[in-house]
């Protein structure tokens, strides 16, 4: 995501024809200008972030025990509209049902408690309600409405989708993106050519709750068998000291806090 990075790496590699290093925003916009039937504009202004989200949604909820905004943001970008779930029904969001019966989901992938799942539904209609009312958009709303438009050309205009396809496609910090953003991956590359990286103890983008499972769910959608991920044991950032201090605090969290 950040273009500092994506042109030293092009200064490092060198020009080539056949590779380049884009951020993720710029991704999404080549890919939008180059299929056909753009049938919705996503003006920038209408965007709705985090930021925004906190401060002229969240902040004038009127619910009477409010939800943290930042959880609220999270389960709706992870769960409610950028899950797979969400993506297989016609709306786009995942059924009341599929989120309130724990068994559903799954207590380990979403862990919101029960309790709480109803109220955090009806805040997100309020939300749902709030984005049409004032003509806004989220990512989720982008991406999927990206998707489908691929779909539909990879059916019915081959040669176009033909043009934004890619080899091979690398992503970084894997960790930041929902299942919707990564089955757009899927979608550019192939299972077979795709290659992703990420810790998933450090998130950058607020709004994500990501496990490699998610990644294997994907694959598991568009029909393919995901390899299991690889573990990086050498790091060139850090000394020995620094690593097993920070180990040592890994493995009291993971033993006392396993889920």
């Amino acid at each position: 995501r950040s273009v500092r990075l994506c042109r030293y790496v092009e200064g490092a590699v060198g020009e080539d024809n056949r590779t380049s290093f884009l951020t993720y925003t710029r991704l999404l916009n080549d890919i939008e200008s180059t299929l056909p039937g753009q049938t919705r504009n996503f003006n920038p202004s209408q965007k709705i972030d985090f930021g925004r989200f906190k401060r002229d949604f969240h902040y004038h909820s009127s619910s009477n025990e409010k939800i943290s905004d930042l959880i609220l943001w999270t389960v709706i970008r992870t769960f409610l509209k950028g899950s797979i779930e969400a993506f297989q029904t016609p709306e786009g969001i995942l059924p009341r049902d599929e989120f309130v019966e724990v068994e559903r989901l799954g207590k380990n992938r979403c862990r919101i408690p029960v309790e709480l799942r109803e109220q955090v539904y009806d805040e997100f209609l309020q939300y749902q309600k709030y984005l049409q009312d004032q003509q806004l958009w989220d990512d989720c709303d982008r991406v999927r409405h990206l998707l489908l438009r691929m779909k539909d050309a990879k059916k019915e205009d081959p040669d176009a989708f033909a043009q934004v396809q890619r080899s091979k496609v690398y992503v970084d910090e894997v960790q930041d993106y929902t299942q919707l953003e990564i089955l757009l991956f899927f979608y550019l590359s192939g299972p077979n050519g795709l290659f992703l990286a990420g810790d998933p103890a450090q998130s950058v983008v607020e709004g994500t709750e990501f496990r490699f499972e998610e990644v294997r769910g994907v694959g598991h959608f568009v029909g393919s068998v995901i390899q299991k991920p690889k573990t990086v044991n050498v790091n060139f950032r850090s000394h020995s000291g620094i690593l097993n201090c920070a180990g040592g605090v890994l493995d009291f969290m993971f033993t006392h806090f396993p889920s």
